[in-house]
């Protein structure tokens, strides 16, 4: 999983769970204590550009909360979908709402994500039609390249 640090800048840290499971420490000592509530820790082991490794106490109220979101309908969708797929540009396109207007205006200005500078696209990207245009422009243009002579040299 990847999380965004706001106290870093825009860093982007790369990172798993690594623990999940019912406590008594406490989250200001983290020493345990039988006279503290049972708590859910989450451990997340930030993987790089640091190694650390966050604790995340978790009250009922956030827990409650949690198991809603996860049991909404559209997060179990797109959760089974993300397991079972091959592309994650597939998953991301297919979570977004969209508009009519705000589809075309993207497909004009964005390029494909999953095209290179230079790289033909994958087959199970769409383009729009002028991307094509400057696809087949680039292409004819690597053509000429390829079957023009070479200019004759000057010796001087």
């Amino acid at each position: 999983m990847y999380v965004r640090s706001t106290g870093l800048g825009r860093t982007l840290l790369r990172a798993r769970i690594g623990k999940l499971g019912a406590t008594h420490l406490v989250p200001s000592t983290l020493e345990e204590s039988d006279s503290e509530p049972a708590r859910m820790i989450m451990v997340m082991e930030i993987q790089e550009p640091v190694h650390w490794e966050v604790k995340a106490f978790m009250e009922p109220q956030d827990l409650r909360r949690l198991v809603l979101l996860v049991l909404r309908p559209s997060t179990i969708f797109y959760g089974l979908k993300l397991l079972f797929s091959k592309s994650r540009e597939s998953i991301l396109q297919s979570a977004q709402p969209k508009k009519a207007d705000d589809v075309s205006s993207a497909k004009k200005s964005t390029p494909a994500p999953s095209q290179r500078k230079g790289e033909r696209p994958r087959a199970n990207v769409k383009l729009s039609p002028a991307q094509k245009a400057a696809l087949k422009k680039k292409e004819r243009q690597k053509a000429m390249l390829a079957n023009s002579p070479e200019p004759a040299k000057v010796s001087g």
